[in-house]
């Protein structure tokens, strides 16, 4: 890739890595939407009549609703394309860095050698 091309490959992977961030809050949120209609339930249940057996029917519950796990493992995924998505931004990153200092190392040999 040409040091010209950095800027703009940077610019896509943060702007995936956005996509990625706002796609794991959503289902973070789904997901505390589900609890929290689970825990609704279980707080009304009048035969619940302990902490062990509201925390059993939770689980229950939660193990029991449809969207749930599916959403969990939404989650697991979308934040394993986010890592990775993160590890090649800052490769490209570096990539950037270590090709600006070669430039500029070439860019003082040749002004040495004109002083010389």
């Amino acid at each position: 890739m040409n040091l010209n091309e950095y800027p703009t490959a940077i610019a896509k992977l943060q702007a995936q890595l956005t996509s990625f961030d706002l796609a794991v809050e959503q289902t973070q949120a789904m997901l505390k939407q589900i609890e929290s209609e689970i825990d609704t339930r279980v707080a009304f249940d009048a035969t619940l009549k302990n902490d062990a057996q509201r925390k059993a029917k939770r689980s229950e519950l939660l193990d029991e609703h449809p969207n749930y796990w599916e959403q969990q493992e939404i989650l697991g995924q979308t934040k394993a394309k986010r890592e990775a998505v993160f590890i090649e931004l800052c490769l490209r990153r570096n990539e950037f860095s270590v090709l600006k200092l070669e430039k500029r190392e070439a860019i003082a040999r040749l002004e040495l050698q004109a002083n010389s």
